[in-house]
């Protein structure tokens, strides 16, 4: 017994099956968590190590080197990349796309375990985390008032931060901008040198004297008494009483004259002699106190970043959700709790705005799919119709749809996939392909019930008929879905996956449908209503004409019509190739989400001001856009962080960000709005700050290499033949027609002073290099002695040397520090040399090789393979040293890396499908002939990518990959016709025309139902939409020509073949294997 006359047998079951399907599906869609992307998984680990005040080459010798050789033994590890700059080393550590990211980060951290004791002493611990691009806030929000900044920072960790961070699904709120509260303590050098009193020696005495210790208990009668002593500053005055030494008249103050110069034994001895005697003898004493070394103030931390919004100055509070969350949800109770806060923050004059909420793109993506697959539904209904002439034959083949869908949705559920733009995406590229089996099938039935069948026999027989092409043409469809899931790895599988599954299960579905339900409601339909069918008796009438005009040629007259016929039809693919050679390249398109950022760097070493005023310009100029809604501006990063929080990127005083937020109604793009830009800026003098603009479009440039067409890299050892080396490069990119934006990551060497510790001096003195370097960062960016605490909040209270002692960098070598061996203070000077000078403001390096990367833009207008391949040529000509490299990489190499994955795939997709198809005819030669309809589908990509401008990408061969299971569907139905006809005993010409005009209805149908519905996806309205344009426009293209050259083409090449292996073997029964 057969599932067509089960179904048909059992109505009310088959009946209730198809709405429980459909009522589990709705449970499940109203379950569902919406995001934008699916959850993406990058195999990359960061680990970030920090070492205050330490120069970038430091670093990279101290901290990087040990760590990366440490590192890069690694099981999985495909690259290592790492960047070393002042107090701070990042590395990131890249591994295989197949590799499980939570153990590569357990084998780092124990890799890290066994040289961290190699590790500078007074450098941080090494924090290792794992990398996702994606991890970016739900929400930011900017608030401003006209209280005092440091004031309004207070109440918003007190109102906003706190509150928030308590909604369900939210990891943190981080409060930037403002100023911070602090203690400061300035001290005058001269009396410090009058005193003798080192800076070291203020800090340590500022520290002990604030402190609370628990000292006990006493336990009397029935009670026990806990005892603590509580030192604590209570109030900012009370810090300056606090007692630093006693100020002391010596018998010897100080080492004998020509300490130094003496001989080494002589030394020892004379130091023995100061200890023996105890030289410090003390015949008064007097106490010294802070305010006689230096003044206390309650004042702000030096700023060390700007943050505005709109012009005006604010603080900003960026909000990041848990890992799992959805992300929808989540802004929805954070625009909930800020209702129900905004009573109070209006009471205290608090002005709250939302200036990014990632929930409104991702609603808006969402939003535009859904609508795009409802109207290609509604569309492909109205073909049908068109075709059917009969609403009650539509119905049915149109019900397949909603119960498909339905049933999707209960088993993303059970899958875990969320509702997203691939997904939906998925459903809105099946909507068209899910009536297809209907459509054959119900074709069938009415053919059999216009020859007399009665409706149940019609329905089962002419179900059971075309079972087999039907399943194997969903099968060839589902088959090309796997390579995409298996085996193609990076961002693209990963990306690619929801959209595979959602396909497989409603093309599965589809097919249960069309087994089940469709015949059976096919029992009640009146065939003589059902009127399209006579709309395609001119083609039957065609037909006729064109089996009498062959009926009266020989075979050879006829072999010579149809050779013709195939090579019109490959000599048009031949001519594709060349349409592809034409086409640009490109590894994912990016996504226009209505903002950008623009990015300026000034020379190193630019104050913070002079930054400032710069940046105003640019934020003045976009501001004046009539597409520009906001402009967030950043410069430079706050010094402070807090436990847990470690930022990656800082933005230091001479760099600087900013955030431009388009309205959402415009006629601009993102990249059309920044070329404006661009051009308003050219009329002001910029030359000599970096500027880069970056189109906030695709989420992957750190896994697809970046944010430029064009990058890059110079490997070498020596830095100064690197920056040779660099300048010539971005001399051949200057000649080079089309480029644009030339940046390097060199930058320009840094102004610094060295303090070069001479050992020989500081071992005689017992003073360590730590003391040394304390001493001097203390002296001028200050050192936190202690923390003030009042009314629950922790301040810093810092030391340093006054302001007129700062400026002056000679004055650092009057700084004293304290040897505990002598017990005397010793000037910095004498056991330290200053030098200015100039270092690297950062050292990049790759693979453990030190590395330079250019990068570039390419001018509108310019096609990107033509500039590359003219930057390849000048690569090649360079004259570069051994063990130096100069590469192209970036995009470009990620776009040969994807093309060839990708390759790979279409070839198992082809080798399936053939598999399939040589299965289900029994023969080897058959599918091949099938299989021809693929090179034929190229032509229709060709020329669909060349009129809509869509370059080659990950996206459109994915469309590729798609046509190579779904354009055969059409050759499986017309060869498994002329199949079935010759069985029957009809001439292989007369069968091959017979199944074309048998079939033509049920063959345009199906073709039109689905590149109608892919035709909202085309062309690509809404949110989102670029991700999936190229891919709906190359299986819209492949289908429409795979479609008309499966009717005149596959039966020409069928008959060729037929006649060759007639004459080479004999005539061979279709039940044997030709």
């Amino acid at each position: 017994m057969s599932l067509p006359y089960y179904a048909i047998k059992q109505r009310v079951t088959t009946i209730m099956v198809s709405l429980g399907i459909v009522f589990v599906g709705l449970i499940g869609a109203f379950s569902l968590q919406k995001e934008y992307f699916p959850r993406l998984t990058f195999p990359q680990v960061t680990v970030v190590t920090e070492y205050v005040n330490a120069a970038p080459e430091e670093i990279e010798a101290l901290i990087t080197r040990p760590l990366e050789e440490a590192i890069s033994s690694t099981s999985g590890l495909r690259k290592l990349d790492s960047v070393s700059q002042e107090g701070k080393s990042m590395i990131f550590a890249s591994f295989g796309w197949n590799e499980n990211i939570d153990f590569a980060a357990l084998s780092v951290r124990e890799k890290i375990d066994l040289v961290k004791e190699r590790l500078p002493k007074e450098s941080e611990d090494p924090i290792v985390l794992k990398f996702d691009p994606l991890d970016r806030p739900v929400m930011m929000l900017s608030v401003t008032s006209q209280m005092h900044p440091a004031d309004l920072k207070i109440l918003t960790e007190r109102i906003l931060k706190e509150n928030l961070e308590k909604v369900e699904g939210v990891a943190s709120a981080t409060v930037s901008g403002g100023l911070d509260r602090e203690i400061q303590v300035e001290l005058d050098q001269g009396r410090l040198h009058a005193s003798e009193i080192s800076i070291l020696e203020v800090i340590d005495a500022i520290d002990n004297a604030n402190i609370s210790y628990p000292a006990g208990s006493i336990k009397k009668g029935l009670y026990e008494y806990m005892i603590r002593t509580v030192g604590e500053f209570r109030e900012v005055p009370e810090i300056a009483y606090t007692v630093i030494a006693s100020d002391v008249k010596k018998e010897l103050k100080r080492q004998p004259e020509g300490f130094l110069e003496r001989g080494e034994k002589e030394t020892r001895d004379t130091l023995d002699t100061l200890r023996d005697e105890q030289a410090l003898k003390m015949d008064e004493r007097r106490l010294v106190f802070l305010r006689d070394i230096g003044t206390v103030r309650d004042a702000f931390r030096e700023r060390s970043s700007i943050s505005r919004y709109n012009a005006k100055e604010n603080v900003s509070v960026s909000i990041q959700k848990q890992g799992s969350a959805n992300a929808v949800g989540i802004a929805n109770r954070i625009h909930r709790e800020l209702i129900f806060l905004s009573e109070e923050l209006e009471s205290r004059g608090m002005n709250v705005e939302v200036i990014y909420d990632h929930s409104r793109f991702i609603k808006r993506a969402i939003r535009s799919v859904r609508d795009a697959a409802i109207v290609g539904g509604i569309i492909a209904a109205v073909v049908l119709f068109l075709f059917f002439r009969n609403w009650a034959s539509a119905l049915i083949v149109v019900l397949s749809m909603p119960i498909s869908i339905m049933g999707t949705f209960f088993l993303w559920q059970l899958h875990g996939i969320t509702m997203n733009m691939m997904s939906l995406g998925g459903l809105a590229l099946a909507v068209g392909m899910m009536v297809d089996n209907s459509i054959v099938v119900i074709e069938n039935i009415f053919r059999l019930r216009e020859q007399g069948l009665s409706p149940e026999k019609a329905s089962v027989q002419g179900t059971n008929d075309v079972f087999w092409p039907v399943f194997s043409s969903t099968l060839t469809t589902v088959a090309v879905f796997l390579p995409i899931i298996l085996f193609v790895p990076g961002v693209a599988g990963q990306l690619f996956k929801d959209l595979s599954w959602t396909v497989i299960y409603t093309l599965a579905l589809s097919l249960f449908v069309a087994m089940t339900l469709v015949p059976m409601l096919a029992t009640y339909i009146d065939v003589s209503k059902e009127r399209g069918r006579k709309a395609f008796a001119i083609p039957r009438a065609v037909g006729e004409k064109i089996k009498s005009y062959f009926s009266k040629q020989q075979e050879k007259q006829q072999n010579r019509v149809f050779l013709k016929i195939v090579g019109i039809g490959f000599g048009l693919f031949a001519l594709s190739l060349i349409i592809f050679r034409m086409l640009d390249t490109e590894v994912i398109p990016a996504v226009d989400q209505g903002q950008f950022l623009v990015r300026v760097n000034l020379p190193v070493g630019s104050r913070l001001e002079a930054t400032d005023e710069f940046v105003r310009l640019i934020e003045e100029e976009a501001k004046e856009m009539k597409e520009v809604k906001s402009v967030a501006v950043t410069i430079g990063s706050a010094k402070t962080s807090r436990a847990g929080e470690v930022t990656i990127e800082t933005l230091r005083p001479y760099e600087s960000l900013l955030t431009v937020e388009l309205n959402e109604r415009r006629r601009r793009s993102s990249k059309e709005v920044v070329d404006d830009l661009k051009e308003r800026l050219e009329r002001y003098d910029l030359e000599k700050a970096e500027i880069e603009y970056i189109l906030q479009g695709s989420e992957f440039d750190f896994a697809t290499g970046g944010t430029k067409p064009i990058e890059i890299e110079i490997k070498g050892y020596d830095l100064e033949k690197l920056n040779d080396l660099t300048a010539a490069v971005e001399r051949l990119l200057q000649a080079t027609a089309g480029v644009t934006e030339i940046l390097s990551d060199v930058g320009e060497p840094s102004p610094e002073t060295k303090v070069e510790i001479d050992r020989h001096r500081a071992a005689l003195y017992a003073i360590s290099a730590r003391d040394i370097s304390l001493t001097a960062k203390a002296g001028i960016e200050g050192a936190v002695a202690t923390l003030f605490k009042e009314a629950g909040r922790e301040i810093d209270v810092r030391v340093r040397l006054e302001e007129k002692d700062r400026e002056n960098i000679r004055n650092i070598g009057s700084l004293l520090v304290y040897s505990n061996a002598l017990e005397v203070p010793v000037a910095l000077k004498d056991v330290a040399s200053i030098k200015p000078g100039y270092g690297p403001s950062e050292i990049r390096r790759k693979d453990q090789i030190r590395t330079i990367t250019v990068r570039a833009g390419i001018k509108k207008g310019f096609k990107e393979k033509k500039v590359l391949g003219g930057i390849v040529r000048g690569v090649k000509e360079m004259d570069v040293p051994n063990d130096y490299t100069v590469e192209l990489v970036g995009k470009a190499r990620e776009v040969r890396e994807s093309f060839r994955r990708l390759a790979f795939a279409i070839l198992l997709a082809l080798i399936l499908t053939y598999m399939i198809m040589a299965a289900q005819f029994e023969s080897f030669l058959h599918p091949f002939v099938i299989m021809l309809t693929v090179p034929l589908a190229m032509i229709g990509v060709a020329l669909a990518l060349l009129l809509t401008g869509t370059a080659i990408s990950v996206i459109s061969l994915l469309g590729v990959l798609i046509l190579a299971g779904t354009v055969v569907n059409n050759s499986i139905i017309i060869v498994d016709f002329i199949n079935r006809s010759r069985r029957e005993g009809t001439e292989l010409v007369e069968a091959c025309i017979d199944s074309v005009i048998v079939r033509l209805r049920p063959i345009l149908s199906t073709t039109l139902t689905t590149v109608v519905g892919l035709l909202p996806l085309a062309i690509g309205l809404g949110e989102g939409a670029e991700l999936q344009a190229p891919l709906a426009i190359a299986i819209i293209g492949g289908l429409t020509s795979g479609a008309f050259f499966t009717l005149c083409v596959i039966p020409s090449l069928y008959i060729l073949v037929t006649r060759l292996v007639e004459h080479w073997f004999g005539v061979v029964e279709l039940d044997e294997e030709l």
